[in-house]
């Protein structure tokens, strides 16, 4: 799939793509920037080599003379490199104007994952590995939904969410909670994402002041219709409280007790309209635009990274900081998340 643009291309920029790209060898200027959004990714050759030797399995010298011009890309090593590295050929090309940027929508399989989904989620898996000694790594998410990176440890709270998924996408064909399986190779990897994030140097998280409250909700619902029972309903309730004692343990210290990677928590003061997440490292810089629950819309490029930083950032004024201060709202804060949650 090509890095898409934030709209939908049409049939006939897609055929232009195509020809653009088969056609670029012969159109030095468009190789050229071709070339030159791709150094602009970084500003260590070595690393950008070693990546993108990597990435089209070739010799390392093979690689740096395509980056000097010497050889030119394949057709398929400018699709694997416009894709991995986030550049926009339609920006490229001319099709795109300056308001649109790079994004490419993920909708992954979350019950029944097929070998893609997986190939997805190993994905986002090796990013945080790859990063765990990593000095100045950041992770930003507003949310206004329990933030996957906390929430994927608790494997009934994960359950759920892959049913409220099932739930919206397989409208009259929906299975009911007792349906829903996590294999244990998406489980392995969930655990993971959450194990690898703890290793990012900073965390600020501003939740949503009804996250729980509207969790709680939408749970007392599906067990009015009868697609959750009472059992499932008691080992949801258990993991919530689970939950919600290492949030306060997190938000107490300040960090992750496991890893001691500073964590901020802010509860913000009005409602956030949407998820957004943010991953910094010295190479890159990726949001996520979660939709459909646990699908997003991804994008490395940098504009978008500060806009949805900036934004996220903006909430944060509007919020109260429960880790490492405020202990008497924080104290609040969690007697009042666990009164709600025992309502279930």
């Amino acid at each position: 799939m090509f890095c898409a643009t934030n709209h939908f291309n049409s049939q006939k920029n897609s055929l232009f793509l195509h020809l653009f790209i088969t056609n670029m060898s012969e159109n030095n200027l468009l190789y050229q920037e071709f070339l030159s959004a791709i150094r602009k990714k970084t500003e260590n050759k070595t690393k950008l080599a070693n990546r993108i030797t990597e990435l089209l399995d070739i010799d390392k010298d093979a690689v740096y003379r395509r980056l000097r011009g010497e050889v030119h890309f394949s057709f398929l090593e400018i699709v694997a490199i416009a894709r991995n590295l986030g550049i926009s050929l339609d920006r490229i090309a001319g099709i795109e104007n300056d308001q649109s940027r790079p994004a490419q929508m993920n909708i992954s399989k979350q019950v029944n994952p097929t070998e893609v989904d997986y190939e997805m989620f190993e994905g986002h898996v090796h990013v945080l590995k790859s990063i765990k000694n990593e000095p100045d790594t950041m992770i930003l998410e507003a949310a206004n939904f329990l933030p996957h990176y906390l929430y994927q440890d608790y494997e009934y709270l994960s359950r759920y969410y892959m049913f409220r998924w099932n739930q919206a996408g397989h409208f009259g064909n929906a299975l009911p909670y007792h349906e829903i399986t996590i294999p244990e190779r998406l489980r392995i990897l969930q655990k993971e994402t959450c194990e690898y994030a703890r290793d990012v140097s900073s965390t600020l998280y501003v939740l949503n002041y009804r996250v729980f409250k509207n969790l709680v909700n939408n749970i007392q619902y599906f067990v009015k219709i009868r697609l959750i029972n009472q059992k499932e309903l008691s080992l949801i309730k258990n993991d919530l409280m689970n939950f919600l004692e290492y949030l306060e343990n997190v938000a107490i210290k300040g960090k992750y007790e496991e890893t001691g990677k500073e964590v901020s928590i802010f509860i913000s003061d009005i409602a956030t309209d949407a998820n957004y997440s943010c991953l910094k490292t010295q190479n890159m810089h990726l949001t996520l635009f979660r939709a459909f629950i646990l699908n997003a819309v991804v994008t490395f490029d940098i504009q978008v990274f500060e806009a949805a930083t900036a934004w996220i950032r903006s909430l944060q004024r509007m919020s109260t900081l429960i880790s490492g201060s405020s202990a008497k709202f924080r104290t609040m804060f969690f007697e009042k998340q666990r009164k709600i949650v025992q309502t279930l």
